[in-house]
């Protein structure tokens, strides 16, 4: 008599080889979900520093904009103290501390208030006559700017001095960049403000005396560096008295970690360097990326790297 089938469950192996199955196509399934995630995190890190890699570019490029063009220089590079010259093609991979000098924008957008203009008029203009240590511009009102807060004179403000930019030995010497032998060519110092449109100089502004042009009141040097993953800007020093941003006494601000490198590009299309109408140049920044563990890295393969023109208008 045949025996009559009555199975009513699966063999060992049967459920052994399901669960095999099982295991591989949730494997599968888990290393799916795993770099779904991952993609996710890789994405929001990435956008996340673009905002503050392009964020960090659009305010500094603000005090760029009232540099004056010939002062901006490398320093430092590295670990190394030095001064490297203006900014060179080709050489954006290394580390250096970008420095300038900057102008007194406040005093030349609106320095005073007139009431017979009934406006903001720039306290001080770039043309002025020069005759001996006097300099003399009708149209400034250097008073309006020899504030309590901020005095000219007890600040050791400058001139710029477009005939120095001819003299000295180089950028880092007539700039006062050095940390010794410096020229400072390019510099007079204000000794006192006589009256609204006339200033006393420590020295002529002109050999020659007559009609100048580039005057610009300087007050203060800005330095950026990008070290140990911090960004930093360096304000408040004067190269003029021989100062350097990194004296115990400037002002450090941080501005931003995470951040690798930085770095400035000179960008000759539209303007020849130099030029009396300014420079363009382009700021890149670089910040930390992620590896394939999602950590932090310094990596050149990993960094996010941007870019902005800006135009030095002086």
């Amino acid at each position: 008599m045949k025996p009559i089938n009555n199975r009513k469950a699966f063999s060992m192996i049967e459920l052994l080889f399901v669960i095999v199955i099982m295991g591989i196509v949730g494997g599968v399934a888990l290393e799916a979900v795993r770099e779904y995630y991952n993609g996710i995190y890789r994405t929001g890190i990435y956008t996340k520093r673009i905002a503050e890699a392009d964020y960090i570019l659009e305010q500094i490029s603000k005090y760029f904009e009232n540099g004056v063009s010939d002062s901006i220089i490398r320093l430092d590079e590295n670990d190394a103290t030095g001064c490297y010259g203006v900014p060179a093609t080709g050489d954006d991979a290394k580390d250096y501390t970008i420095a300038f000098v900057a102008v007194d924008s406040d005093g030349a957008q609106g320095g005073y208030w007139s009431p017979t203009h009934s406006r903001w008029l720039p306290a001080w203009t770039s043309d002025v006559v020069s005759n001996g240590t006097a300099l003399t511009s009708l149209d400034a009102n250097y008073t309006a700017i020899n504030t309590v807060a901020n005095p000219l004179t007890a600040q050791n403000a400058a001139i710029f001095r477009r005939e120095g930019l001819g003299e000295g030995a180089d950028e880092c010497h007539r700039f006062g960049w050095n940390s010794g032998g410096n020229t400072n060519n390019v510099y007079r110092t204000i000794n006192a403000v006589v009256s609204d449109t006339e200033l006393t100089l420590n020295n002529p502004l002109s050999l020659t005396g007559g009609q100048v042009s580039r005057a610009y009141v300087l007050r203060t040097a800005y330095a950026f560096r990008a070290k140990g993953g911090a960004f930093k800007m360096y304000s408040g020093f004067k190269p003029w008295k021989n100062e350097r941003y990194t004296d115990l006494n400037v002002i450090a601000h941080l501005l931003a970690d995470k951040v690798t490198h930085f770095t400035i590009l000179y960008d000759n299309t539209n303007t020849n360097i130099n030029s009396n109408v300014g420079n363009i140049y382009t700021l890149k920044i670089c910040m930390q990326g992620v590896d394939e563990n999602l950590s932090d890295s310094t990596h050149s393969k990993d960094q996010i790297c941007r870019e902005r023109m800006v135009h030095v208008r002086y």
